[in-house]
């Protein structure tokens, strides 16, 4: 029993890994075939990973968030190249071979886009063409007066400044009353 135990914990299923780096089924076999690694069984016939090719499927996919492509990966002292061909990397006092010579690397025109910064541009883009006709309408009315209002525009306009503005107020009237009400009293005086 401790035995099971102990190889369940050295192993990881497909379907934890994938639900762990949230990868779908095609990507994951993709870095599989990348890797050059080939899922064990056990003896239900269920697919595993041990735990080092777990942790190579990991670094590849920190590798491709960070480059936005598998090629250039490194693992340990090894690179791996889109031709799934391991090689390893040369030591710095290694005289004879370069990097570059170690393998052909193809030439693939999005190689040489930062894919961060062509997303955040498209982005941008979008956003200017979404917000252009706002822009654009309150641009308009800005520049327009109550003579460029429809017909029916300015009723609602008249109806609008006639609520909010009435024609008196409390102490208008009261004004005009008291006022005549003095001016009644002047000239009762007057006549008097």
């Amino acid at each position: 029993m401790s035995d099971q135990n102990s190889s369940a914990n050295n192993i990881v299923r497909p379907d934890e890994l994938m639900a762990e780096l949230d990868l779908k089924k095609s990507t994951y076999y993709d870095d599989l075939k990348f890797l050059g690694i080939t899922a064990s069984k056990d003896e239900n016939k269920k697919a595993y990973l041990t735990i080092d090719q777990a942790n190579q499927v990991k670094a590849l996919r920190s590798h491709v968030s960070k480059t936005g492509k598998r090629d250039g990966f490194e693992s340990g002292a090894l690179t791996v190249s889109s031709n799934n061909e391991l090689a390893d990397i040369p030591e710095p006092n290694d005289i004879y071979v370069e990097q570059e010579d170690i393998y052909v690397k193809p030439e693939e025109p999005t190689v040489t886009f930062d894919f961060n910064q062509l997303m955040r541009t498209a982005q941008e883009v979008k956003l200017r063409e979404l917000a252009t006709p706002d822009l654009l309408i309150r641009g308009l009315a800005n520049q327009m007066t109550e003579e460029d209002l429809s017909p029916d525009l300015k009723e609602k306009l008249a109806a609008v400044r006639e609520a909010v503005n009435p024609k008196w107020t409390p102490a208008e009237l009261a004004s005009k009353i008291l006022a005549q009400h003095r001016s009644q009293k002047a000239q009762a005086q007057a006549e008097e």
